[in-house]
């Protein structure tokens, strides 16, 4: 039984160590520096002049804080610039694409009018008369008349 009362004492102990610990020494361990102070000083004061008298930290963070807020600045206005770039390049891109679709509809519905236009064109004029195929017919057919013709009064003065 003793034992047992050991070890439950020793965890208790153990248990508020670890709790004291846990709560006092973060609070060491998380300390800042000197605050820092900012003091504004009136005429005739300690200081021979009217003025805010910062302290080295105050002032350091003053300055650093400036100067991220200008590079900071600096870099959310490149961000923003070199989205509205692209932004822009996007609709610049989309907007020559529809125009060359578009400059290309255009060419082909041309030359497909001025081909139907070419073969409405063909078609409503007249052939010429030695060009149509009667014509032609008519020759052949005048031509081998014209031709027995010749052969058979050939054929006679060969006889004579």
């Amino acid at each position: 039984m003793a034992k047992k009362n050991l070890k439950f004492f020793v965890s208790l102990i153990t248990v508020i160590c670890f709790a004291c610990y846990s709560c006092i020494l973060p609070g060491i361990a998380l300390a800042d520096g000197p605050p820092e102070k900012i003091a504004t000083l009136k005429k005739n004061e300690r200081a021979p002049f009217a003025g805010t008298l910062f302290s080295t930290t105050a002032a350091a963070k003053l300055l650093i804080d400036l100067e991220y807020n200008e590079e900071t600045c600096l870099l959310e206005k490149q961000r923003e610039l070199s989205l509205l770039r692209a932004e822009l390049q996007l609709k610049l891109d989309l907007k020559t694409a529809e125009f060359d679709s578009l400059k290309l509809r255009h060419s082909e519905i041309l030359v497909i009018k001025n081909d139907q236009l070419k073969f409405l064109q063909d078609q409503i004029k007249p052939s010429a008369w030695y060009e149509s195929g009667e014509f032609w017919f008519v020759v052949g057919v005048v031509g081998g008349i014209a031709l027995t013709m010749g052969a058979g009064y050939a054929l006679g003065q060969i006889d004579n």
